[in-house]
């Protein structure tokens, strides 16, 4: 028979046995979930400014980034010693918002607004009767009926620059080599403001130098996009003061580049000698050079936000 336990015995010395040997790699784990998105930086960027000449938005195009949209801003007239412009292409030509007279004038502790005798003029939307452009000597007060008047434009950030190119003729250019035609900042806007342009998809326009207004003048420099007008119509700006816009007066012109070798030819008598005068000409489109904006075909690849 088995008999009783005995009584434990006395525990036996200490010993460290030898680390075993390495075990085999694990089995792949699953794949991770995806990262946030990263941030890219852009130290040099192009800021330009679009110009619809309608009451719609323009867009930006691929590859760029929308900043602000707006009105159409050219220039404060503040009197003889105060004049001061924004060149259409620069960010500075769109306003966020629009007000007839939006400055002060200030002068040691005191500051007065506009008067009568301030201006600002902005780019007015393009206007089409039944024979083409038109206008009329009005004058607008309310805000919400100047502003029917008042071009939009948009500011947009690209890592690309765009290049302008006129023909001097009424034929419309071809981009250089290397280069392909822009889409147009309009390819968005309704079919009535659409209507009048060439090509609602390309970026194909009239030549615009410069405007003036009581002998003040700003110009546009030509290779910048918007010495490219979408839109013809000969006198294109709103002068506003406090008591409302004007979208004519007899002080303000406009200045287009024109179709040179027409002008030549009408200007020149039978022996070909050039005269001194030309009588004015009514059909005036006609006569106003061609232009187109271009790019590099490889630029609508490029974006950053």
């Amino acid at each position: 028979m088995k008999g009783i336990q005995g009584i434990q015995g006395e525990a036996g010395p200490s010993a460290t046995g030898t680390r075993g040997a390495p075990g085999a790699p694990g089995v792949p784990g699953s794949p991770g979930s995806p990262g946030t998105p990263g941030s890219s930086i852009q130290l040099n960027p192009y800021i330009v400014a679009f110009h619809s000449q309608t009451n719609e938005y323009p867009s930006c195009m691929e590859g760029m980034t929308e900043l602000w949209k707006g009105y159409s801003f050219m220039f404060i007239d503040a009197g003889a010693d105060s004049k001061f412009n924004q060149q259409l292409g620069d960010a500075g030509s769109c306003m966020e918002n629009f007000f007839p007279g939006f400055y002060g004038m200030c002068d040691g502790m005191e500051c007065k607004a506009g008067n009568e005798d301030h201006k600002t003029v902005w780019l007015a939307t393009a206007m089409f009767g039944a024979e083409g452009p038109t206008r009329k000597l009005t004058m607008k007060r309310r805000e919400t009926e100047l502003k029917n008047h008042i071009s939009r434009c948009v500011v947009c950030d690209t890592i690309f620059k765009l290049q302008t190119v006129h023909s001097y003729t009424s034929k419309v250019p071809e981009c250089p080599d290397r280069y392909v035609p822009v889409v147009s900042p309009n390819r968005y806007i309704s079919a009535q403001n659409a209507l009048h342009l060439q090509d609602p998809n390309l970026w194909i326009g009239f030549s615009f130098w410069e405007v003036s207004v009581d002998n003040y003048a700003i110009g546009i420099q030509t290779e910048q996009p918007a010495s490219c007008l979408l839109y013809y119509d000969p006198l294109l700006m709103a002068s506003c003061d406090v008591e409302g816009c004007r979208l004519e007066s007899d002080s303000s012109h406009a200045f287009w580049i024109q179709d040179t070798a027409r002008i030549a030819k009408e200007k020149a008598d039978n022996n070909g000698v050039l005269k001194n005068d030309m009588p004015p000409f009514h059909n005036t489109k006609e006569y106003v050079s061609r232009c187109v904006v271009c790019r590099r075909p490889e630029a609508g690849q490029f974006r950053f936000d």
